[in-house]
C-alpha cells in the first residue's frame, strides 16, 4: 500500500506528513506500508524546509534525506491513496492526473491544513499537532487495525 500526500511546494506540511507516516509504518513493523509526497509546483530535489525539520527532529525523525518531488500523472499512477492538504490541492491534482482522481482525499475531511510557509518553528508545531490525529488514523485505518500509540 502506498499513500502520496500532496501539498503545494513540497516543504512543509506533506513532507511532515510523509515522514511522521513513515515512522509510524516503521515502528509497527509494516514495510508493506509506505507514504512518499509531492507538491503541485515543487521543484524535484528541494531539501525540507528548516522549520519543519525542526519539527521532524523534536519527533526524533531524522529529515535530512527528504528531497521534494513535483506532482506528476504518473507518480499518482504509484499509489493506491493521495491525500490532499486542502481543497485546491485536491482540485489540481485531479486536474494532473484526472485518471487518479478517485484515489483523491482531503488528510482533514473538508478541512484544509494551514500553510505555514515562512512562519516560526511554533507555527509549523501547530500545523503538525492539527495533522498528527489524522495521520494516525489514516495508518490504522490502511493498517487494518485500532488506535495504537501515538507518536511523538
Amino acid at each position: 500500500m502506498r499513500i502520496m500526500f500532496v501539498c503545494t511546494g513540497n516543504s512543509c506540511r506533506s513532507p511532515m506528513a510523509d515522514l511522521y507516516f513513515n515512522d509510524l509504518c516503521r515502528r509497527a513493523n509494516r514495510p508493506d506500508i509506505d507514504a512518499c509526497s509531492a507538491g503541485i509546483c515543487a521543484w524535484d530535489g528541494d531539501p525540507i524546509s528548516r522549520q519543519a525539520a525542526a519539527v521532524m527532529s523534536a519527533c526524533g525523525i531524522d529529515s535530512a534525506g527528504f528531497r521534494s518531488s513535483r506532482f506528476t500523472p504518473a507518480l499518482a499512477r504509484e499509489c493506491d491513496i493521495l491525500v490532499a492538504m486542502s481543497a485546491s490541492h485536491r482540485a489540481a491534482m485531479a486536474e494532473i492526473a484526472p485518471s487518479e482522481a478517485g484515489k483523491i482525499r482531503l488528510l482533514l475531511g473538508e478541512a484544509d491544513v494551514p500553510d505555514p510557509f515562512g512562519g516560526s518553528v511554533e507555527q509549523y508545531t501547530r500545523v503538525f499537532e492539527s495533522m498528527r490525529p489524522a495521520l494516525e488514523a489514516l495508518f490504522h485505518t490502511v493498517a487494518g487495525d485500532g488506535p495504537g500509540e501515538p507518536g511523538c
